[in-house]
Protein backbone atom coordinates (compact mmCIF):
# COMPACT_ATOMS: atom_id res chain seq x y z
CA UNK A 1 0.00 0.00 0.00
CA UNK A 2 1.05 3.29 0.89
CA UNK A 3 4.43 4.17 1.37
CA UNK A 4 5.84 1.06 0.24
CA UNK A 5 9.09 1.18 -2.23
CA UNK A 6 10.22 -1.91 -3.98
CA UNK A 7 13.42 -2.96 -5.76
CA UNK A 8 13.30 -6.48 -7.95
CA UNK A 9 16.66 -7.56 -8.65
CA UNK A 10 17.00 -10.55 -11.63
CA UNK A 11 13.91 -8.79 -13.09
CA UNK A 12 13.70 -9.78 -16.34
CA UNK A 13 10.92 -7.81 -18.01
CA UNK A 14 9.82 -6.92 -15.11
CA UNK A 15 7.17 -9.74 -14.99
CA UNK A 16 7.07 -9.90 -11.21
CA UNK A 17 7.78 -6.03 -10.60
CA UNK A 18 4.73 -4.38 -12.63
CA UNK A 19 2.54 -6.84 -11.53
CA UNK A 20 2.71 -4.47 -7.50
CA UNK A 21 2.82 -0.86 -9.78
CA UNK A 22 -0.80 -0.52 -8.22
CA UNK A 23 0.28 -0.84 -4.91
CA UNK A 24 3.50 0.53 -4.31
CA UNK A 25 4.72 3.76 -4.34
CA UNK A 26 7.94 2.97 -6.30
CA UNK A 27 9.63 0.04 -8.26
CA UNK A 28 13.08 0.20 -9.58
CA UNK A 29 13.60 -3.29 -11.63
CA UNK A 30 16.92 -4.88 -12.93
CA UNK A 31 18.32 -7.05 -14.65
CA UNK A 32 21.67 -7.85 -16.68
CA UNK A 33 20.06 -8.56 -19.56
CA UNK A 34 20.02 -4.89 -21.71
CA UNK A 35 17.52 -5.96 -24.09
CA UNK A 36 15.02 -6.35 -21.50
CA UNK A 37 14.91 -2.73 -20.67
CA UNK A 38 13.04 -2.12 -24.21
CA UNK A 39 9.87 -4.82 -23.20
CA UNK A 40 9.55 -3.50 -19.71
CA UNK A 41 9.20 0.70 -21.12
CA UNK A 42 6.55 -1.15 -23.62
CA UNK A 43 4.72 -2.37 -20.71
CA UNK A 44 4.94 0.83 -18.48
CA UNK A 45 3.96 2.53 -21.79
CA UNK A 46 0.25 0.65 -21.41
CA UNK A 47 -0.22 1.01 -17.72
CA UNK A 48 -2.38 4.07 -16.86
CA UNK A 49 -0.76 7.39 -16.97
CA UNK A 50 -0.70 7.99 -13.11
CA UNK A 51 1.71 4.72 -12.44
CA UNK A 52 4.20 5.20 -14.93
CA UNK A 53 6.36 7.94 -13.27
CA UNK A 54 6.83 5.63 -10.45
CA UNK A 55 8.31 2.81 -12.62
CA UNK A 56 11.55 2.46 -12.84
CA UNK A 57 14.33 0.23 -14.28
CA UNK A 58 18.08 -0.52 -13.82
CA UNK A 59 20.46 -2.10 -16.73
CA UNK A 60 22.47 -4.02 -14.32
CA UNK A 61 23.19 -7.40 -12.55
CA UNK A 62 22.09 -8.00 -8.42
CA UNK A 63 25.60 -8.33 -7.55
CA UNK A 64 26.17 -4.53 -8.93
CA UNK A 65 22.88 -3.40 -7.92
CA UNK A 66 23.55 -4.30 -4.40
CA UNK A 67 27.44 -2.15 -4.44
CA UNK A 68 26.49 0.67 -6.33
CA UNK A 69 22.72 1.65 -6.19
CA UNK A 70 22.58 2.21 -2.62
CA UNK A 71 19.96 5.06 -2.69
CA UNK A 72 16.65 2.89 -3.86
CA UNK A 73 17.64 -0.41 -1.85
CA UNK A 74 18.28 1.67 1.61
CA UNK A 75 14.71 3.37 0.54
CA UNK A 76 13.13 -0.23 -0.28
CA UNK A 77 10.61 -1.62 2.06
CA UNK A 78 10.20 -4.64 -0.10
CA UNK A 79 12.60 -6.61 -2.27
CA UNK A 80 11.57 -8.89 -4.96
CA UNK A 81 14.37 -11.59 -6.29
CA UNK A 82 13.68 -14.22 -8.61
CA UNK A 83 17.36 -15.37 -9.55
CA UNK A 84 18.26 -18.05 -12.20
CA UNK A 85 19.10 -21.79 -10.64
CA UNK A 86 22.21 -20.81 -9.17
CA UNK A 87 20.50 -19.02 -6.64
CA UNK A 88 21.45 -15.34 -5.37
CA UNK A 89 24.71 -14.01 -6.19
CA UNK A 90 26.84 -13.43 -2.92
CA UNK A 91 26.87 -10.06 -3.13
CA UNK A 92 23.61 -10.29 -2.50
CA UNK A 93 23.54 -12.82 0.42
CA UNK A 94 25.83 -10.40 1.95
CA UNK A 95 23.86 -7.72 1.69
CA UNK A 96 20.80 -9.29 2.64
CA UNK A 97 23.01 -10.60 5.58
CA UNK A 98 24.92 -7.25 6.56
CA UNK A 99 24.14 -3.94 8.10
CA UNK A 100 22.82 -2.25 4.22
CA UNK A 101 18.94 -2.77 4.61
CA UNK A 102 17.27 -1.65 7.80
CA UNK A 103 14.38 -0.21 6.09
CA UNK A 104 13.80 -3.92 4.24
CA UNK A 105 10.24 -5.48 5.83
CA UNK A 106 9.98 -8.03 3.26
CA UNK A 107 11.84 -10.36 0.67
CA UNK A 108 10.10 -12.42 -1.68
CA UNK A 109 12.12 -15.02 -3.06
CA UNK A 110 10.63 -16.69 -6.44
CA UNK A 111 13.04 -19.96 -6.82
CA UNK A 112 13.57 -22.11 -9.81
CA UNK A 113 16.04 -24.17 -7.96
CA UNK A 114 15.61 -25.79 -5.20
CA UNK A 115 18.97 -26.60 -3.64
CA UNK A 116 19.69 -22.87 -4.41
CA UNK A 117 17.52 -21.83 -2.39
CA UNK A 118 17.89 -23.79 0.41
CA UNK A 119 21.44 -22.60 0.25
CA UNK A 120 20.38 -19.20 0.45
CA UNK A 121 17.40 -19.65 2.71
CA UNK A 122 20.15 -21.38 5.14
CA UNK A 123 22.42 -18.43 4.87
CA UNK A 124 19.50 -15.74 5.53
CA UNK A 125 18.10 -17.56 8.18
CA UNK A 126 21.68 -18.46 10.24
CA UNK A 127 22.25 -14.76 10.32
CA UNK A 128 19.95 -13.90 13.10
CA UNK A 129 18.70 -11.00 10.35
CA UNK A 130 15.49 -12.60 8.77
CA UNK A 131 12.89 -15.65 9.30
CA UNK A 132 10.45 -17.86 6.89
CA UNK A 133 7.12 -15.90 7.10
CA UNK A 134 5.70 -18.58 4.48
CA UNK A 135 7.38 -20.90 1.58
CA UNK A 136 5.75 -23.07 -0.92
CA UNK A 137 6.03 -25.42 -3.98
CA UNK A 138 4.35 -24.68 -7.55
CA UNK A 139 4.57 -27.17 -10.17
CA UNK A 140 3.83 -24.96 -12.96
CA UNK A 141 5.48 -27.11 -15.33
CA UNK A 142 2.85 -30.39 -15.23
CA UNK A 143 4.75 -33.17 -16.75
CA UNK A 144 8.01 -32.15 -15.45
CA UNK A 145 10.13 -32.43 -11.90
CA UNK A 146 10.59 -28.20 -11.75
CA UNK A 147 9.70 -26.88 -8.66
CA UNK A 148 8.80 -23.22 -8.12
CA UNK A 149 9.43 -22.25 -4.59
CA UNK A 150 8.03 -18.62 -3.42
CA UNK A 151 8.92 -17.64 0.09
CA UNK A 152 8.50 -14.52 2.37
CA UNK A 153 11.35 -13.44 4.67
CA UNK A 154 10.79 -11.02 6.98
CA UNK A 155 12.84 -9.43 9.85
CA UNK A 156 14.09 -11.76 12.22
Amino acid sequence: GSGVSCVELYGGVGTIGLHLSDVVTSLVSSDENPNNAACFDESVRALPEHIRPKLTYMKKNAADMVKSERDPLRRCHALVVDPPRKGLDAEVVEYLCGEGCQNLKLVVYVSCGFNAFRRDCDALVDSGKWRVEFAEGYVLFPGSDAVETLAFFVPA
